[in-house]
């Protein structure tokens, strides 16, 4: 049991917490409602989205997300619901989606994690990693839990007096969502490759 009190105790010092802390508001988050737009869209075409950063203004991340559907085999699985998430680097990641009933009547769509299988809002592209604690590396797309980050309010004590305040949250990172590459070379977050 001493062991066990004294990992805990060089794990966090004096309370508070050590090692790689990434919050999910500092990484690309890929929202249910934009691929969403991509399923629902009757043109079945693929959409681009683009995370610039929030400093300078500067390209981040670039993701083509695609209905996937496969038809070689007429005997596999129902691919409905499936969105193919591409990279400029050439990865890709087959996502399902599913809907799930709200208790006042309608429905959501919802991205299910490929890592946990558990249904989410959103996937997130980046993991802690890199030189510093807070410094976070491309991952394959999956949920907050799975990718080690935390929010940014975890562990952040606002004393009784600025309670009553709006206490400033910080906004997730969302993409800029085109359905057409032009669109994002006339917006330039793209160049058009010679």
């Amino acid at each position: 049991m001493v062991r066990s009190e004294s990992r805990r105790a060089i794990q966090r010092y004096e309370g508070r917490f050590v090692g790689r802390r990434v919050n999910c508001e500092h990484v690309p988050l890929l929202p249910a409602w934009a691929v969403g737009r991509v399923l629902d869209d009757p043109r079945r075409i693929p959409y681009l989205l683009v995370w610039r950063s929030r400093d300078d203004g500067t390209l981040q991340e670039a993701v083509r997300v695609a209905s996937y559907s496969e038809t070689e085999n007429s005997f596999a699985l129902d691919w409905t619901g499936w969105v193919e998430i591409k990279r400029s680097d050439g990865t890709r990641r087959l996502v399902r989606t599913v809907t799930h009933p709200l208790p006042r009547g309608g429905k959501v769509r919802l991205l299910v994690c490929p890592d946990c299988t558990i249904p989410r809002r959103a996937l997130y592209g980046w993991m802690p990693g890199g030189e510093y604690t807070t410094s976070a590396q491309r991952c394959p797309w999956r949920c907050r839990a799975c990718a080690g980050l935390r929010y940014a309010s975890e562990g952040t004590y606002i004393p009784a007096m600025f309670r009553c305040l709006s206490y400033p949250r910080q906004e997730p990172w969302l993409p800029f969502v085109f359905t057409s590459p032009r669109d994002a070379i006339e917006a330039g977050l793209a160049s058009a490759a010679p």
